[in-house]
């Protein structure tokens, strides 16, 4: 909230600023496709949360109310804003302007389309399943290409990024269910829990992220691989990445914390 009596004037300057950082973000969020984004994320979150209100739930309670609920929390409207508003303070406006000039032409926007539609694709099971058995034949049959992109998981940190966020979002999930006494949860049994996993969990990463990156890539040849991994891996690419990662990883913790507490609603409901 802003004080307008006194510093109006000063709220007009940071007004015109953002309206400023506006238009670079929104050319930048229409350049990478975080609509798609946003409805590919919402159509996955909305699957999986009634899934895991089945397993939680049980069948005794309300399923139209609950879906209803697991819509509300995944909104293409507040998901859509938060993404965006998630760039906005990430990403001051020059950079914004720098990096939607790379991703709206050439090169650029050619990879953000084959990224976008890789990332849809590999939504559905046989997809996936398909692109990790792939990735996998290549470290063998088309090997250089293989550590070209094994090398840029590990430059970027992507494994240990995806790690982050999945144990974020786990941990946000299990938090809220510790409310149920049948659950009886404590912060170091969520962490023992998290941990059990670990390993598992981070092979399951680097397996999507090499069968999603093998499938996105493989119409370029190498030389426009080569340049779009070299920007990647340049300034504005790794404040690019680490921004979308973070904005990512908040809105998953968000999510699960907000289908965590609809499930202990309803299962509290049910128990009455």
């Amino acid at each position: 909230m802003r004080v307008l009596k006194h510093f109006l004037l000063f709220w007009f300057c940071l007004a015109s600023m953002a309206f400023g950082q506006s238009v670079a973000h929104n050319e930048l969020y229409d350049a990478l496709h975080l609509e798609e984004i946003a409805d590919i994320l919402r159509r996955e979150g909305i699957e999986d949360g009634l899934k895991t209100g089945e397993v939680y739930l049980g069948q005794s309670y309300d399923v139209t109310s609950f879906e209803k609920a697991v819509q509300s929390i995944y909104s293409a409207d507040a998901m859509e804003a938060f993404l965006l508003d998630g760039l906005v303070d990430a990403l001051p406006d020059q950079t914004a302007k720098d990096l939607s000039g790379f991703f709206a032409q050439g090169l650029g926007a050619e990879v953000a389309l084959l990224e976008t539609s890789a990332r849809s694709a590999i939504s559905y099971e046989e997809v996936e399943v398909s692109a990790i058995s792939a990735a996998k034949e290549a470290e063998k049959g088309d090997r250089e290409r293989y550590l070209m992109l094994r090398e840029n998981l590990t430059e970027l940190e992507l494994v240990e990024m995806n790690m982050t966020g999945a144990f974020s979002a786990q941990y946000a999930f299990l938090s809220e269910l510790a409310e149920l006494e049948e659950m009886r949860l404590t912060h170091d049994d969520i962490l023992a829990l998290l941990l059990e996993s670990e390993g598992e969990m981070r092979q399951e990463i680097l397996d999507w992220l090499m069968g999603f990156s093998y499938m996105a890539y493989k119409p370029l040849n190498d030389d426009d691989l080569t340049t779009y991994l070299g920007f990647l891996r340049s300034s504005d690419g790794k404040v690019l990445n680490a921004a979308l990662f973070d904005i990512f990883n908040d809105l998953s913790v968000q999510t699960s914390t907000a289908l965590a507490r609809a499930i202990v609603s309803f299962r509290k409901a049910r128990d009455l």
